[in-house]
């Protein structure tokens, strides 16, 4: 498997897990009442992961 194809496939992941935590986020602020400030936390560190894979696969090509 190429290394690029692998680091898409990881981006991929990522952005669904970040997409995941702001969904729960949102669920817990209207559902329940309350901030959970964890969510947005875990998504940031997914996102800011996603920009650290960018940058690799622009080294890698």
């Amino acid at each position: 498997m190429d290394i690029i194809l692998l680091a898409y496939l990881v981006i991929f992941a990522l952005f669904g897990t970040a997409a995941s935590y702001f969904v729960r986020y949102i669920y817990a602020y209207w559902v329940h009442n309350t901030m959970q400030v964890k969510y947005i936390y875990k998504a940031g560190i997914c996102i800011i992961s996603v920009v650290i894979v960018s940058g690799l696969i622009v080294l890698f090509t």
